[in-house]
């Protein structure tokens, strides 16, 4: 296999655990809207609490709908960043590498994503982000 496809395949895969987790994320998110369970805290009494609650920034909104919409963000963001990287490997990967930037882009924010996922996340999603960044980083070096 040449280097070049070997980079391009490492690169699409790398935006999988973006596209498939950030989905699986806001279908959970989806989910606790109406019946709270994935999402939310174990000890009802906090979800109760956060609904009762408004953030010192503003009383125009609830915690836990401030925590509703952070989660729906925050999936759209992973799923924009998958998708927007794997159309543009598929549809001309040639040009992603030669654009620098894109490509820099591209290996730095999974690498990001990793250090939040160590720091504040569990096990499975830093996984993901973590095969994502090494798929990245390692489709970043074949085209140097």
């Amino acid at each position: 296999m040449n280097t070049a496809l070997l980079a391009k395949g490492l690169f699409i895969a790398g935006t999988v655990p973006f596209i498939l987790l950030g989905t699986l994320h806001w279908i959970y998110t989806f989910m606790d809207m109406k019946t709270p369970r994935k999402l939310a805290p174990r000890d009802d009494a906090v979800r109760i609490g956060m609904q009762a609650t408004t953030l010192r920034l503003t009383d125009q909104t609830t915690m836990w709908k401030a925590w509703l919409g952070f989660n729906h963000s925050h999936s759209i963001g992973a799923i924009t960043f998958g998708l927007i990287f794997l159309i543009l490997a598929v549809q001309d990967f040639g040009a992603l590498v030669e654009n620098t930037m894109l490509m820099r882009v591209a290996t730095v924010v999974p690498l990001i994503y990793v250090w939040v996922g160590k720091r504040f996340w569990f096990s499975i999603p830093l996984a993901g982000v973590s095969i994502s960044a090494a798929c990245f980083v390692a489709a970043f070096l074949l085209t140097l």
